[in-house]
């Protein structure tokens, strides 16, 4: 065998060698995406958000609101007038935030602590400040000239996130809710909290 030969045989198992290693890579599980963002989250790790999770941190919290002393103490002199702004989805997949929104306005009627403003009063006002249904009251000034448009003394609203975290069994993935209660006099927030519900995934799960 001459020297060219050897040349060609050599690149040849080269070849092979790097088509094996490719064809490994592909046929194992392939590296979940790290879209970044502020939690550096693993995105295709979060991936349901069902019904029972709207009704479990709907309840949580409401029930969290009316037990906090602000709240005690501000239905304990009446019904104040309440509007409750969308719950916005800050994750990158579907959740239902028309349902959430429904659900824990529903159980803060039943509650009968809150008087609500007319759905349709909300409607108008909004279209009157070109404000579309999903839009967001970006400064504290807009929202308290909205809430006194419709006649509101406090407007509840808050945001759906998600947070990654690390355990020794791969990635848990939390759907987290926020909301806030702001009086819409002085601006200020009369309740703040949270609550969350974890979505758990391995490291080696196929994100194909």
């Amino acid at each position: 065998m001459n020297k060219n030969s050897d040349i060609k045989v050599v690149k040849m198992k080269k070849s092979v060698m790097a088509l094996l290693a490719a064809a490994t890579l592909l046929g194992g599980c392939a590296q979940p995406i790290n879209y970044g963002g502020g939690l550096h989250g693993l995105e295709n790790v979060v991936t349901n958000f069902g019904s029972s999770d709207l009704e479990k941190l709907s309840s949580s919290m409401v029930d969290k609101m009316l037990a906090s002393s602000a709240v005690r103490s501000m239905t304990a002199r009446g019904e104040p007038i309440v509007v409750v702004d969308s719950i916005k989805n800050q994750t990158r997949h579907h959740v239902d935030t028309q349902d959430l929104t429904a659900i824990i306005t529903e159980r803060l009627q039943d509650s009968g602590k809150f008087k609500f403003v007319d759905p349709a009063r909300v409607k108008a006002v909004r279209q009157q400040l070109n404000f579309r249904e999903d839009d967001r009251f970006v400064n504290q000034s807009t929202a308290i000239q909205f809430g006194n448009m419709v006649g509101a003394q406090y407007m509840l609203y808050g945001h759906v996130s998600t947070v990654m975290k690390s355990t020794s069994n791969g990635k848990q993935a939390y759907y987290k809710v926020t909301m806030r209660l702001m009086d819409l006099k002085s601006g200020v927030i009369e309740w703040s909290d949270q609550d969350q519900v974890i979505q758990t995934a391995s490291t080696n799960s196929a994100a194909w």
